[in-house]
């Protein structure tokens, strides 16, 4: 029996809402990721669990963002980004997510960080970065006061 076409969509294709190099690297990334599914199932038995595929998967994604040019750093801190925004509320950078990543990091001087803390750790570490280098924290006051302060003086500066 023939299969049905699937109906047409009337929203924009995925090609058209991304820009083209978007589309690029998620089609190579792809690409990457099944080479290294491929190669990583390939060591699997027959029955395999499903953890085990998971598993698989993971390394294959895992191997496919390194390629990509991600530090393995890099990789874990989205992660855990990205685990931390899936609590279902917004996340903002406050003292206690900052409380709680000094915790972390003396379980980690310890070596006492299990791996899911580390990944909580690499997360906040993330979050916290982008929150002393967003522009919230510029000193913008000071900066505008000495940039009025500049131009009064300019202003009153008569040419010899």
């Amino acid at each position: 029996m023939p299969s049905k076409k699937p109906p047409e969509s009337e929203t924009e294709s995925p090609q058209e809402s991304i820009s083209q190099h978007a589309s690029d690297w998620i089609r190579q990334f792809i690409k990457h990721a099944e080479l290294y599914f491929v190669d990583a199932s390939e060591v699997l038995a027959s029955d395999a669990s499903a953890s085990e595929y998971q598993e698989a998967t993971i390394r294959a994604v895992f191997q496919a963002l390194r390629d990509s040019g991600m530090t393995v750093e890099a990789v874990l801190e989205t992660i855990g980004y990205v685990a931390i925004e899936q609590t279902g509320s917004p996340v903002k950078w406050n003292s206690e997510l900052n409380q709680r990543r000094f915790v972390l990091i003396d379980k980690q001087i310890q070596e006492m960080l299990t791996p899911d803390e580390r990944i909580e750790l690499a997360g906040l570490t993330k979050m916290m970065r982008e929150q002393v280098e967003s522009e919230t924290n510029l000193p913008l006051e000071g900066a505008k006061e000495l940039h009025r302060k500049l131009m009064d003086l300019d202003a009153t500066d008569k040419p010899r």
